[in-house]
């Protein structure tokens, strides 16, 4: 007898709490049989809403709040859609009130008539009139009311406040007089009563206010009421109102409303024909016209299934995005998913791997047995993606593209910082909390107690950490912001605003409301155009160098780059940088492009278990024993291991006559565990063995097997393609090194951290670093002689507004010759003092033999010498340096760790001499640096030098500390718990120079076990 007319779900972003699955099925355990979802001024959630309404077979509402402007004044109104006609509007005033970001002009209300609408009174625009018993100015705006919308109701709510209570029977008499009816609609912002703290804790966040301001928002009783609290809280008539509104609405399919766009073609040509075409074109064009056996058989079977699926429009789209990126110099990734087993999409130029050289197979890129939309995904250099998301839009118009919403959620660590500022903890107290959190890849916070003993320890003695802990742990995955999908970018032959709700997030295209996992059933076509900052680095070596070469066709065996590999001198070579990589090449010391290949498989979880049995067999090829000698051809390259999803459908084809499409089934139902799906194909797996001769129990021990390893099996497309890429880095590298470390440090001016381990990489490979200058730095790195310049931007504070002003005064009026006419000149220009001072400790102006100290001591002089030599003349400014003569420098000398101190807080790093360099110099041990420890755990010892000390006393009284620490390439932080504290305390001084040996852990923190001074 009653319905729930108003409900925020999570998705509305720190006002609701509940997710979608917690809503309906809270709303069916409370014996109700529909629900609406009407979340503030957007549809998030409604794919997921009408999903798990049918999964707990509950009748979905689809609604939003939204909100409209009328005089100047905001009405906020519940719309729910009654059809699909009703949906397509509702869909339209959601993106019109998100693409604005402003509330919708209440005339555009009187178009919509097939949406039903409830204007609220409490919280609403009827509210100061109800507050005030004003009857003449309500009367005045229900009129305006009945005239706008032409399904309304007056929405009542807030019953459990007498106050309210009284307001709503007071006004039902003049709303009921005016025509208008009105329904029981009780706020919905959380599950049960018990969730009001935690939800005042999440409007703290939202709205940066703590638990104790006054202004903070005060809603209890919003919870769900089930229908016995619904009867006694309102009307029986508007309770039936409330389920009248739910019988007026009918099923709603937003799936299949849309398809992929038609790639433009002259009238006498089809989509079919021009594809085909330009198919055997491209094949001729690969082959230099001698196309070897089983091309063409090939490219027949693919586009037979690519025109059965109606897909021509989607290659031919992919074809020419990519022609027109070619046409403007943009370099193109190789190729990158399963789409590298297209045949199709290799002699089209999409991709550059040839599948049959490579055994890739086009049944796990588009399988003619289980229909899904193809997936194409594309690499670029990141600095000139966006040039090809415009081309996009700009050929199919920008209501036919946009990008695709993803949620920023309340993670492990941003949730305990901001659920600690609402509770008005200490900031010391959270980042240590904050810190002991391990760096891993969607941790909990309960994974972080249970697997850092600095946590827990952390908690144990403070009470308010651990209520700060409790809530989070309740608040941990809320969404708190949209952003977008780093590559996805959708495409629809209907324009988007009839097909889906938009939103405005950022200023080049509009984002779908919906994410990803819901558009191909609404017919919306996906692409990923991904930029990759690899891409960029080889698309500026390429171009910085004298001799011309077609990067796509390097030779596949040039031995400078094997050896570079195996040697693991891969730091800054596409995946093949990380420690644990590294240490995985030395080991394997690949000497031919396979390895690489196989490499990049393996190197993930789960696969990591193949790693000792594939080193074991390439070491000694003898050991390879086959099951059954049909496996050799299959396996011969990984050495007997099925490492590879295509090599499991392979085996799966050649020994139990599986057709391709047929054995990526097998592939896709393991892989998604489908245990019934899995057990039929077993039995044809078995009865197809024994057809082509073998033995049943050597068949059933064959299936097993390829259970095994396709839980682990790599997708062998997509590791070829990065494979590639891998490998033109490393050629690079090895043949230009000077070229490859300039390109990789430009590509992360910027980042402190991968600059600091470059420049280190830099100094092992005996590669001369320059510092910055201001008479020969440029905006990026830039080869000097044999060396590499430092740019200016590159140093903190110091942009590009701050590089031009300098380059225009160098280009204009030659180098500077001197400290005091660098000042002088620039200073006319506006240039800042404290720039200048950053640019001398950054070591820009070291050139004019000058020490740092003496041009920072001598800096107010040189100011005062720029104004005497500056003249003004109808309101411009020069100098004339003969005016005065130069000040005499106040000389002191620079004391070495002051100066790399300072060097290293304006740059994040020391680029000159660092205080450890001599330390290792003298040293017979090798010492890691802090940056090679990166995810490792287990013991190290280590030097570095004391940053920060933070002591603490734990609940005993015991003293301890935490101190953070640094090398030449990162920072680390330590704990010394009681037992080590007390041994070592006189040692940890800011400054200090110390051997660590220490166990790390999951969060990149050290336990210390033992210090030992090295100063």
């Amino acid at each position: 007898m009653s319905v729930h007319l108003y409900t925020l779900s999570h998705y509305s972003l720190l006002q609701g709490m509940m997710s979608i699955e917690q809503l309906v099925t809270t709303a069916k355990n409370r014996g109700f049989s529909a629900i609406a979802l009407t979340d503030l001024n957007t549809m998030y959630g409604i794919p997921e809403f009408i999903k798990q309404c049918k999964k707990h077979d509950l009748k979905p509402l689809i609604g939003s709040v939204v909100d409209f402007e009328y005089q100047q004044q905001l009405i906020p109104v519940v719309m729910i859609a009654k059809n699909q006609t009703g949906y397509k509007q509702l869909i339209y005033i959601s993106t019109l009130a998100n693409q604005s970001k402003k509330p919708v002009d209440l005339a555009l209300a009187t178009n919509i008539d097939q949406l039903i609408t409830i204007v609220l009174s409490e919280g609403g625009w009827l509210e100061g009139e109800l507050i005030l018993n004003d009857q003449a100015s309500l009367s005045d705006k229900l009129e305006v009311i009945r005239r706008t919308f032409a399904d309304v109701y007056i929405g009542l709510s807030t019953n459990e406040s007498p106050f309210w209570n009284q307001l709503n029977r007071w006004a039902k008499g003049l709303i009921t007089s005016k025509g208008l009816r009105t329904v029981a609609i009780p706020k919905v912002y959380y599950a049960d009563e018990s969730d009001y703290e935690a939800y005042r804790i999440v409007r703290g966040i939202r709205m940066g206010q703590t638990i104790k301001d006054k202004s903070l928002i005060h809603q209890p009783h919003r919870h769900l009421l089930d229908t016995s609290e619904m009867v006694e809280l309102y009307d029986i008539e508007d309770l039936v109102a409330s389920d009248e509104i739910a019988q007026k609405c009918e099923t709603i399919d937003i799936n299949n409303m849309t398809s992929l766009p038609q790639f433009p073609l002259g009238q006498n040509v089809n989509s079919k024909q021009y594809l085909t075409q330009l198919c055997l074109l491209g094949l001729k064009k690969r082959f230099n016209g001698e196309v070897p056996d089983g091309y063409h058989a090939r490219l027949k079977y693919e586009l037979d299934v690519i025109t059965s699926m109606n897909y021509e429009d989607y290659f031919l789209i992919v074809w020419d995005l990519i022609r027109y990126a070619k046409t403007q110099g943009i370099y193109v990734g190789p190729g990158r998913g399963s789409s590298a087993g297209s045949l199709v999409a290799f002699v089209l130029g999409i991709t550059h791997v040839d599948p049959i050289v490579y055994d890739l197979l086009f049944e796990r890129f588009l399988n003619p047995q289980r229909i899904s939309m193809p997936d194409i995904d594309i690499d670029f250099p990141d600095n000139r993606r966006d040039e090809v998301i415009r081309y996009v839009k700009d050929k199919y118009g920008e209501d036919h593209i946009a990008h695709i919403v993803t949620f920023g959620t309340l993670a492990a660590k941003q949730c305990l910082r901001d659920v600690s500022r609402v509770f008005e903890i200490p900031l010391k107290d959270v980042d240590m909390l904050s810190k002991s959190v391990p760096n891993a890849v969607k941790i909990t916070l309960q994974d972080a107690y249970e697997q850092s003993e600095r946590f827990r320890l952390a908690l144990s003695s403070d009470v308010a950490l651990q209520r700060v802990f409790e809530m989070a742990k309740q608040l941990e995955g809320l969404p708190r912001h949209v952003s977008t999908h780093a590559a996805g970018i959708v495409m629809s032959k209907h324009p988007l605003q009839q097909v889906v709700p938009l939103i405005s997030v950022e200023e080049d295209l509009y984002s779908t409301q919906y994410s990803m996992e819901y558009l191909e059933d609404i017919g919306l076509i996906k692409m990923d155009f991904l930029g990759l900052r690899n891409l960029t680095i080889i698309d500026e070596i390429v171009n910085r160098m004298d001799v011309s070469i077609d990067i796509l066709k390097i030779p596949l065996d040039d031995v400078k780059t094997y050896e570079l590999i195996s040697q693991g001198d891969t730091v800054g070579v596409f995946q093949l940088e990380s420690e644990g990589m590294k240490a995985l090449i030395r080991k394997m010391k690949p000497d031919r492009f396979d390895d690489i290949v196989a490499t990049i498989a393996l190197f993930r979880p789960g696969p990591m278990e193949n790693i000792p049995l594939y080193l074991k067999m390439k070491s000694d090829p003898s050991n390879i024993k086959y099951l059954l000698p049909q496996l050799e051809p299959i396996l011969k390259s990984t050495y007997g291991i099925m490492i590879y999803q295509e090599q499991i459908m392979l085996v799966t084809q050649k020994i139990a006559g599986f057709s391709l499409a047929k054995a990526d089934i097998l592939r896709k139902a393991v892989s998604k565990k489908k245990e019934d799906e899995i057990l039929a194909l077993k039995a044809d797996f078995v009865s197809g063995c024994v057809d082509n001769g073998v033995n049943e129990n050597v068949a059933i021990t064959l299936f097993d097997l390829i259970l095994k390893f396709a839980n682990y099996g790599f997708n062998k497309s997509h590791s070829v393609a990065y494979a590639l890429i891998s490998y033109q880095m490393a050629y690079l590298k090895a043949n230009y090194p000077l070229l490859f470390y300039t390109s990789l440090l430009t590509s992360v001016i910027g980042s402190e951290t991968k600059t600091s381990e470059y420049l280190d990489e830099c100094r092992q490979r005996g590669v001369r670093i320059y510092p910055p200058s201001v008479n020969s730095s440029k905006d990026k790195y830039v080869i000097e002689g044999k060396a590499i310049r430092f740019p200016i931007v590159a140093v903190k504070g110091i942009g590009q507004a701050a590089y031009t002003l300098i380059q225009n005064e160098r280009n204009e009026r030659g180098i500077f010759t001197d400290y005091y006419d660098f000042v002088a000149r620039m200073l006319v220009h506006r240039f800042s003092g404290k720039w200048i001072e950053t640019l001398i400790y950054a070591g820009a102006l070291d050139e004019f033999n000058l020490s740092r100290a003496t041009m920072i001591a001598s800096l107010d002089d040189a100011v005062s010498y720029a104004d005497l030599v500056r003249i003004e003349i109808s309101g411009q400014s020069r100098i004339d340096l003969q005016l005065v003569s130069r000040p005499i420098p106040i000389v002191v000398k620079d004391q070495p760790l002051l100066r790399s101190e300072k060097e290293k807080e304006v740059l994040g790093f020391y680029l000159g001499e660092h205080p450890l360099l001599s330390v290792r110099a003298n040293s017979r041990i090798n010492y890691p640096h802090i940056s090679q420890l990166t995810g490792k755990v287990g013991e190290v010892t280590f030097i570095a030098m004391i940053q920060r000390v933070k002591t603490h006393r734990t609940k005993k009284g015991d003293m301890m500390a935490f101190i953070s620490v640094s090398d030449e390439s990162s920072y680390m932080d330590c704990v010394c718990l009681p037992n080590v504290y007390q041994k070592v305390w006189e040692l940890l001084q800011k400054g200090a120079i110390v051997e660590i040996s220490g166990k790390m852990e999951e969060n990149g923190s050290c336990l210390t076990r033992n210090i030992v001074s090295k100063s």
